[in-house]
């Protein structure tokens, strides 16, 4: 199921026969959100790239739908942060991102785009194919998977207390995002700036 990053071989040609086999053989897990995001962009968004629609239906095809607390702890899903391998050696880390309102440059990576695609559903240990823009193929070895949303405790719980007339026992405890639950995390004079 995995394979090995090659050092040589890596000619358009061998890749092209090799890019159909590979993805079919490739396990695809897709929480459902993943899954009708991808099916969103097949139906309303066009084709991105050339070829899109073709990968976006053999992703959907090969599927295997999981709820959110289901997802091995190494399978990219939306927003995860991912470590990939390019085919010329390079290292790239990105965030996988829905849509352009969350990309930020050098640090994440559309969803729509050719690599995004080939990114979603995969896991840490696979080398997969994608399309570069220029219609050429890569591969991406897939190196880890620094943060992934629907791991256990990615989603830590913030404890709300107050000597206000509220008991221990009647405190509580509500699920707040990473980024707020990490101290000092607020660049944000507050009122007292204005």
């Amino acid at each position: 199921m995995t394979a090995p990053l090659p050092d040589e071989g890596f000619s358009e040609k061998n890749l092209c026969i090799r890019s159909h086999e590979m993805f079919d053989q490739l396990p695809v897990v897709l929480t459902a959100r993943d899954f009708a995001l991808l099916e969103n962009l097949a139906q309303q968004w066009g084709e991105p790239f050339p070829g899109a629609a073709e990968i976006v239906r053999r992703k959907l095809a090969a599927a295997t739908l999981v709820f959110p607390a289901d997802v091995p702890v190494d399978v990219v899903t939306l927003n995860s942060r991912v470590r990939f391998k390019t085919s010329l050696g390079q290292t790239d880390e990105r965030v996988l991102v829905a849509g352009p309102s969350e990309e930020i440059y050098g640090l994440t990576m559309l969803l729509a785009s050719p690599r995004g695609m080939a990114l979603i559903g995969a896991a840490v240990g696979q080398t997969i194919q994608a399309r570069r823009r220029d219609g050429a193929l890569e591969q991406l070895f897939i190196e880890a998977l620094p943060f992934q949303p629907e791991r256990k405790g990615a989603r830590r719980r913030l404890t709300l207390v107050s000597d206000r007339g509220v008991s221990g026992e009647h405190r509580k405890t509500l699920p707040v995002a990473p980024e707020i639950a990490r101290p000092g995390n607020d660049d944000d004079p507050g009122p007292s700036a204005a």
